[in-house]
């Protein structure tokens, strides 16, 4: 299913991988995904690995687009063929990847690793309908939601409170689940937490004690 979503590293208070993901952004889905690598691997060997990872910069878009002129791309779409060949140059920048960066990281060779910024996607929380995000400061997997069309109660302090420029002005997506990287819940427990189901018609939510 084509639900938006970002994943994020943060380290050294600041973003080190954002990741713009095109499919499956829910709990359930690339949650679970994050969710897992989390609990099955050493955070300090993803710590060391991040050191090769950067941005891409503006003679790295550059770069990029004589590679789509070089493969015969125009105005921003490709064919099958051409998307091979993308794929293969830049295995990372794929929309298709969401949260299974971090795995390719993890087990990256590569000398140095070059990333996409998509840290503003999680700005319009119309199109950016999940974002999850990995805080090696904090040892902490922060779990954020899209569709936020009322000002919060209590602003988010990560990516703000202004609303989007776009047409329906949504506002940044907000948080909804902190999770300890070293006590991960179980993975019903966490989807639940993140993406409770509504009440059935006729159900009506029981008050806390």
């Amino acid at each position: 299913m084509g639900t938006r979503h970002l994943t994020m590293v943060i380290k050294d208070s600041k973003p080190v991988v954002a990741q713009y993901g095109q499919w499956d952004g829910y709990p359930s889905g690339q949650g679970v995904t994050i969710l897992n690598f989390l609990k099955t691997h050493d955070m300090a060997i993803l710590a060391k690995q991040l050191e090769k990872v950067r941005f891409a910069n503006d003679e790295d878009n550059k770069k990029k687009e004589e590679f789509f002129k070089s493969i015969g791309c125009k105005d921003g779409w490709m064919n099958g063929d051409q998307a091979v060949l993308y794929h293969k140059e830049y295995p990372y920048a794929s929309r298709d990847i969401g949260g299974e960066i971090l795995e390719m990281i993890y087990n990256s060779t590569d000398e140095e690793i070059v990333l996409v910024d998509s840290s503003n996607f999680a700005n319009d929380s119309l199109f950016c309908e999940w974002g999850y995000v990995v805080n090696l400061d904090t040892m902490q997997l922060e779990v954020y939601k899209g569709f936020i069309s009322e000002q919060p109660e209590t602003p988010d302090t990560r990516f703000g409170n202004v609303k989007s420029d776009s047409e329906e002005k949504y506002y940044p997506i907000q948080p909804c689940g902190i999770f300890d990287i070293d006590r991960l819940p179980e993975e019903a427990d966490f989807v639940e937490a993140c993406d409770p189901p509504e009440p059935e018609e006729g159900e009506e939510e029981v008050p806390e004690s």
